[in-house]
């Protein structure tokens, strides 16, 4: 079984969320319905935490922020469909995503990068925006860094990826090249890279 997350009960909702009604304010169209209707089985607004939920003060650019379960009949579902349900709703949003008893925590950065983690985040903070920034950390495994925001260590993290995915590349074609100029070309690629890799901090 699954951890689940551990917040105070006066921010229990439990409400079933209309499919409908995420296609109408997400701008679904045919396809992402069927994408809805082929991958979810039932959305439900888990928890919503705010002021006049939990003791909390409100935050200067988060308002609140809800924790959105999603059942699902695949084990990971499209992007598009989560990246819906955020047009959506205008708030920051956590989603536990659940598949025959086991839950992924994921959150969404920015429109296009999105992290994931089996462990449940904790709530941490004096108020909606600090609360926020734990949840993240806690889901993108990013430290706090003395000097450094949270925007600056994820685009680092993100960077630290991209040159690791690109490394495993290289790596595979270098070691597949049957030509030795070729070979010597991309091994020569492989130690720039990991040179960069090793500047990110």
């Amino acid at each position: 079984m699954a951890a689940m997350l551990d917040l105070p009960k006066t921010t229990y909702i439990g409400r079933i969320i209309a499919k409908d009604k995420i296609y109408t304010h997400g701008g679904a169209d045919s396809e992402l319905e069927d994408l809805f209707v082929g991958q979810v089985e039932r959305i439900r607004l888990l928890h919503n935490i705010s002021p006049r939920t939990v003791n909390i003060a409100q935050g200067e650019t988060v308002l609140e922020i809800q924790i959105i379960e999603i059942s699902l009949r695949t084990s990971v579902p499209d992007k598009r469909i989560l990246s819906t349900i955020c047009k959506a709703i205008p708030y920051k949003i956590i989603f536990t995503l659940v598949y025959e008893g086991q839950t992924t925590y994921t959150v969404f950065y920015d429109s296009k990068t999105c992290f994931s983690s089996d462990e449940p985040p904790k709530l941490i903070g004096n108020d909606a925006d600090s609360v926020w920034e734990n949840f993240l950390r806690q889901i993108s495994r990013t430290e706090t860094a003395e000097g450094r925001t949270l925007d600056e260590q994820i685009a680092a993290g993100a960077e630290r990826e991209n040159l690791l995915r690109k490394i495993e590349r290289l790596e595979k074609q270098a070691r597949n090249e049957k030509q030795p100029r070729r070979k010597w070309d991309l091994t020569e690629d492989v130690k720039r890279l990991k040179q960069e890799l090793e500047g990110i901090r």
